[in-house]
């Protein structure tokens, strides 16, 4: 695998398998073939996306999906595509098909924002990659939902993202490890670990 390093010379080794001890000192080791990536455009994520990519240089036919949870209201504000999705209006204002509209250009404009967010980083990378942006009523149960409906194996997440607190794991970051039925994997930036 290919390694790295962490603090003061001691090496990080990203490999595809996760093997650890249990509390009755059994070993458990698993192979991760579809790794779900929740991309917030943060530093955090980018972090999550760089050891993701380190899990995936192992075998080629690890899957990566990298997925930007985006909250849209039940009706937008106004009539128009520059509107913003994320307020709401009554719901006899809004035409559904204009709403779905509006809906489909945020998330287009999402994918747009994350490739240059992640710009050259996965270039070169054999694996299967899906970059996508979807909407949730909440950031945890969309990536929930995500990694279940895609059969994802495996969370990589930045430990904090866009959002105002410091110093502490982030509410998302903690949502998920509570609530995911598969294993999360917590990244810190390069200056925290």
């Amino acid at each position: 695998g290919s390694s790295s390093t962490a603090r003061a010379g001691t090496p990080m080794v990203y490999c595809s398998r996760f093997i650890g001890r249990c509390r009755d000192k059994t070993e458990v080791a698993m192979k991760f073939s579809n790794i779900l990536v929740p991309f917030d455009k943060s530093e955090h994520a980018v972090r999550a996306l760089e050891i993701a990519k380190g899990l995936a240089e192992e075998d080629p036919g690890i899957r990566l999906h990298v997925v930007d949870i985006v909250y849209l209201s039940e009706m937008p504000p106004s009539l128009g595509l520059e509107a913003n999705p994320y307020e709401s209006v009554p719901p006899l204002a809004v035409d559904p098909e204009l709403y779905r509209k509006l809906a489909e250009a945020t998330l287009a404009r999402e994918r747009d924002d994350m490739d240059r967010a992640i710009g050259d980083l996965l270039d070169g990378l054999p694996n299967p990659v899906e970059v996508t942006a979807v909407n949730a009523p909440s950031v945890v149960d969309g990536i929930n939902d995500y990694a279940h409906d895609h059969g994802c194996d495996l969370i990589v997440m930045g430990s904090r993202g866009l959002g105002v607190l410091r110093g502490m794991l982030g509410s998302v970051s903690y949502g998920v490890l509570r609530s995911a039925e598969i294993p999360v994997l917590v990244a810190k930036k390069d200056e925290e670990e």
